[in-house]
């Protein structure tokens, strides 16, 4: 018999969660795991898509910064016409 006291501050019995057990066949279980192993396969194809797509991406942008480089290199190379230009456009002065 509950007093005030427990009703309070202890919930009564039927209140308290237990863990549950379900009792189930071989083939229903064997069916539950392959449904699982289904979902799983499907979520990592969407995933293994989603990576290959980022990496096509990162490929591209190699890519075009590789075709941009030797240019970047020949205006390096290239000499200044007017060495008046030059200090012009120097923010530097000795």
């Amino acid at each position: 018999m509950y007093s005030l006291f427990d009703e309070f501050f202890f919930s009564p019995s039927f209140y308290k969660t237990r863990p549950r057990v379900y009792v189930i066949s071989d083939s229903e279980f064997k069916a539950a795991q392959d449904h699982q192993n289904a979902e799983r396969v499907s979520h990592l194809e969407n995933v293994r898509a989603d990576l290959l797509d980022s990496v096509n991406k990162v490929e591209a942008q190699i890519e075009e910064l590789q075709t941009a480089r030797p240019q970047a290199k020949q205006a390096i190379k290239a000499p200044i016409a007017d060495p008046a230009a030059a200090k012009e456009t120097c923010s530097f002065s000795a």
